[in-house]
């Protein structure tokens, strides 16, 4: 689901130069702990929303810790989200039914417009379906300067984050029976006495067989209705009840592109209020365009017009976890659970189209305008019904560094138990994030205007993430311990251009090895990679690099330790497990207003920060800081060097949850002079005992003998030598007596029995031929 937020937001991490698409707006620079939000769908807020650090349910937004001044505590019902001042949005109550929204009164007593249901804008919601990489969202820092100055601020709802797993009896919302439910499943209140079934919507017909789809006029703008009626679900049965959900649809179909094929477009109804079993949609048809492609749409098959109607519901959901007690743990989460409504493809008659105002004519092909930036020809395709619109790709992706104490790199390693060396298989998992340089936009901007103007559009120009993009993932992967000479496919990679590309690669034992080194820099042939974009028919490229050393998240924390307008005191800290070379990073101080540009006093050219290690700096404003001080200071580390620390790296990758185990086969053998002891004794059997393997018994008839030895796979996945083997030697004499070895450690794989005399008090072994684990 995208939502029509009206303006440019992309997420990235706070400081970069190159910005991970995620949001670049002051007014949400704290917001720490996103989860599952993508770039159109979120993040837009009033001024009065600066300082924010978390958003969640039970927080009151509270301690905003403004730089510079100390505003205490931030009612969250006193932050008039939206233009309209809805007034109090309380975030605990998501989901408590359709008719108890949690919207309140504002301070003018007005109600929120739409009430019941929900109005002005969907909230989004983690869509269980779609196998979410395993990170949150770093800060939210949106850059009022490449909004249009009449973007709309509509209301948002942020994704509570992962919280600790809690009992079942103490979650206040109905459970789901797995971690990723579905409309069809059966839910049911914590004690077990009520189960609950999510409804589905079809659209609605009217008695002459057309569907309730209308267009009126509205204080001068056409608005787009869609009527939609309550089916059952497949869960639903006498005396289940209608599980509590909130309600969002969108609108998608196919348009074509100029540069050949087709583009999926998504267009989100603003306005969706529920009214018993009924759903009624409303979109403003803004730019006389948008109308005429939107008819032309509906009356062709090829458009393949479809309605995604969203239930977004509060429910908790098992995390797998034990708690200390032996229960499951449960976790409460906001889920948005879509279904296709009936009838796909929609198609309407001609004569209804000419009653909703249409003319004739086909669908307006999408067009595409490459603009040149860093040696690099980039495309933007424009929106023919709403030309001020355009749709871009990320410049690069990057290995993403995952949030919390060391930001470790987000990348898995693990792998497989096996018999042979050979049959050593291992599984390198990463998540690499979207990243977008923010001067390339903004040079693209100006031209992106003209083509706006000379289609007759005013509107500020909007840019949004290429929608439906169809992408790949092609890596150059090693083979049999060599390079590849070209890149392959990996079609089960998962990729969002908004969230990243999460991809889980299996390899053997050779292979792993070079692409692991690759990692560190060792090879720029080895792990390259592309995520190609079948944009239009003519596919679009965008690189893929995987590297210890450039990584998409900061790697450096700044905390401020006092603020005047003069001067901001701070901390800077190395927060990853490698050395870090910091130089010179440029700083902002984010103002309610403005940004601030910083001077950084104190740092040296050649100063090498070691793992959490960190110094005292001054940041000096070119202008004076206002009295209220800054709500935040970013700092700007796309020049900050890392030297990847092998070890530590590791440590932290490594999944050692699994212990693989390789499995040796070793030899032992004595020699026939080993049998012959003093005064005609002579050894009866040596009994040789391996550690994490069996036990082998040798006789002068049977003087060799094989057993297998368990090791761990770990050390062989870094080219490190496998651990030694320890065994020790039991001899039995023909006079009864028994001598027992030391335990001795050799790298041979051929090991010979130690002959010892017999002692005067030999235990008797506990179990003859028997494994010592």
């Amino acid at each position: 689901m995208t939502t029509d937020i009206g303006g440019l937001s992309f997420a990235f991490n706070a400081g970069d130069g190159d910005i991970d698409l995620a949001g670049m707006v002051p007014e949400l620079h704290g917001l720490d702990q996103i989860r599952g939000a993508r770039i159109g769908d979120l993040f837009q807020a009033p001024e009065r929303l600066a300082g924010v650090d978390r958003l969640g349910v039970g927080v009151s937004l509270g301690e905003l810790d403004q730089v510079g001044t100390d505003l205490g505590n931030l009612d969250l019902g006193r932050l008039g989200l939206g233009r309209e001042n809805p007034g109090d949005l309380d975030l605990g109550h998501l989901g408590a039914g359709t008719d108890e929204l949690g919207l309140h009164p504002g301070p003018d007593g007005r109600e929120p417009p739409g009430k019941p249901g929900l109005a002005t804008d969907p909230p989004v919601f983690v869509d269980p379906t779609r196998r979410l990489p395993f990170v949150w969202r770093d800060p939210i820092i949106i850059d009022r300067s490449l909004l249009g100055e009449d973007s709309p601020i509509p209301w948002t709802w942020v994704p509570t984050p992962p919280r600790n797993s809690v009992h079942r009896g103490d979650l206040d919302v109905p459970v789901a029976p797995s971690a990723s439910p579905t409309d069809g499943d059966l839910f049911e209140s914590p004690d077990g006495g009520t189960r609950y079934a999510l409804p589905r919507y079809s659209l609605a017909f009217e008695t002459t067989g057309d569907p309730r789809v209308s267009i009126v006029e509205r204080d001068g703008t056409a608005i787009l209705i869609m009527a939609f009626a309550e089916t059952p679900s497949p869960a639903a049965a006498p005396g289940v009840a209608k599980l509590p959900h909130l309600v969002t649809v969108s609108l998608k179909y196919r348009v074509p592109v100029i540069t050949g094929g087709t583009m999926v477009l998504d267009l989100p109804f603003p306005s969706v209020r529920i009214d018993g079993t009924s759903v009624v949609a409303e979109m403003p048809l803004t730019t006389p365009g948008l109308r005429q492609q939107l008819l032309a749409a509906l009356s062709s098959l090829e458009a393949g017009v479809s309605l995604v109607v969203g239930r977004a519901v509060t429910v908790g959901v098992p995390t797998g976890e034990t708690m200390e007690d032996g229960l499951p743990g449960y976790r409460k989460e906001r889920l948005l659970l879509e279904w296709t409504a009936p009838p796909a493809p929609l198609v309407i008659s001609e004569a209804h189209r000419n009653r909703l105002g249409g003319v004739t004519g086909g669908i307006q092909p999408m067009g595409c305008v490459r603009i040149p930036f860093d040696g690099r020809s980039h495309p933007y395709w424009q929106d023919p019904a709403r030309p001020e619109r355009f749709y871009f790709l990320p410049d690069r992706f990057l290995l993403a560094r995952l949030p919390g104490t060391g930001r470790p790199p987000a990348l898995k390693v693990r792998a497989t138990s096996a018999a042979s060396v050979n049959d050593v298989r291992v599984t390198l998992e990463f998540y690499a994030q979207p990243v977008l340089v923010r001067e390339r936009l903004e040079a693209a901007r100006p031209v992106l205007e003209e083509e706006t103007r000379v289609r007759g559009v005013v509107a500020p120009v909007r840019l949004e993430v290429l929608p439906d993009p169809q992408p790949v993932l092609r890596l150059a992967l090693p083979q049999g311990g060599a390079p590849s000479i070209g890149l392959v496919e990996r079609p089960e990679a998962d990729i969002d251009l908004e969230l990243g590309v999460t991809h889980a690669e299996t390899l053997a034992l050779e292979d792993f090895r070079l692409v692991y080194d690759a990692l560190f820099g060792a090879s720029l042939s080895l792990l390259r990679g592309e995520v190609r974009v079948g944009a239009g028919g003519a596919s679009e490229d965008v690189p893929l690099e995987l590297r210890f050393d450039c990584t998409a998240g900061d790697v450096l924390t700044l905390t401020v330790t006092a603020a005047s307008a003069a001067h901001i005191e701070a901390r800077l800290t190395n927060g990853i497990e490698s050395r870090v070379r910091p130089g010179r990073p440029a700083a902002l101080a984010v103002c309610a207003d403005r940004q601030i540009p910083l001077s950084i006093e104190g740092l040296a050219d050649d100063l090498v920060l070691p793992p959490g290690e960190g110094l005292d700096v001054r940041l000096v404003p070119r202008t004076p800081l206002p009295e209220t001080g800054a709500q935040s200071v970013v700092l700007d580390q796309s020049g900050v060097v890392v030297d990847p620390d092998r070890e530590a790296i590791w440590a932290r990758v490594f999944d050692r949850t699994a212990q693989p185990q390789l499995v040796r086969e070793v030899s032992v053998e004595a020699v026939p002079a080993l049998f012959a002891g003093p005064q005609g004794d002579r050894v009866a059997a040596f009994v040789v005992t391996v550690e994490r393997g069996g036990t082998v018994r040798l006789t002068e008839d049977a003087p060799t003998g094989v057993t297998s030895v368990r090791v761990p796979v770990q050390p062989l996945l870094t080219g490190a030598p496998p651990p030694p083997l320890r065994y020790r030697t039991e001899t039995w004499w023909q006079s009864g007596g028994i001598g027992v070895s030391d335990w001795r450690e050799t790298e041979a794989t051929i090991l010979l029995p130690v002959r010892t005399a017999p002692t005067p008090t030999t235990p008797t072994p506990s179990a003859q031929g028997g494994d010592e684990r």
